[in-house]
């Protein structure tokens, strides 16, 4: 197997504060939603449930532990994100890019990408965090695209990817016209 040429690590301290930030807008707004039911419905309605399996509860306590779950859930989503991101890479070889995404523990998918088929690389500025993100135009596969988020030098990795494309397709072209003279010379004889 060939060793790989660099590897792009995006920055997963910003990338964690970004997934953050989306996280607690999601739980303000459900915690929001939780306390807007308590005061306009009441959550009385669910007390009657638990009184059906025989668990008394008052409406504080209710509205208290679903806090605690939501805040407990949110805890072990946002270190398993961390972890998922850790492991998250882009390696760039002599002739391919392979990129490998990870979802929690999970590692989510292996995708190849050949420089033959890379058309254009671009990148754009990420105000938010203070990042950049790659953008690679692809042609002849299913995606056509790929971006490569939260890299503090896109425009530096944007230069060393373009220069593994120009090395890979001037190989390819010497080699494809080496051939064609061997062949050209063979139909001679």
């Amino acid at each position: 197997m060939e060793a790989p040429v660099a590897e792009i690590k995006p920055n997963i301290k910003k990338a964690f504060i970004s997934d953050i930030i989306v996280i607690l807008v999601i739980l303000v707004l459900i915690v929001g939603t939780l306390i807007y039911l308590n005061n306009v419905v009441g959550l009385g309605v669910f007390l009657d449930t638990f009184k059906e399996f025989g668990i008394e509860i008052s409406t504080g306590a209710l509205l208290g532990w679903s806090i605690f779950l939501l805040l407990f859930i949110t805890t072990i989503i946002l270190i398993l994100d961390y972890v998922a991101l850790g492991k998250s890479s882009y390696m760039l070889y002599l002739g391919k890019l392979v990129c490998t995404k990870n979802i929690f523990i999970i590692q989510l998918k292996e995708e190849t990408i050949p420089y033959a088929n890379i058309v254009k690389i671009s990148f754009n500025k990420k105000s938010i965090v203070n990042t950049s993100e790659l953008i690679l135009e692809l042609t002849g596969m299913k995606k056509d695209k790929v971006t490569i988020e939260f890299l503090d030098n896109a425009q530096q990795v944007a230069m060393q990817l373009q220069q593994l494309i120009r090395n890979y397709k001037s190989k390819y072209y010497a080699q494809y016209a080496q051939n064609y003279r061997y062949e050209n010379i063979m139909d001679k004889l």
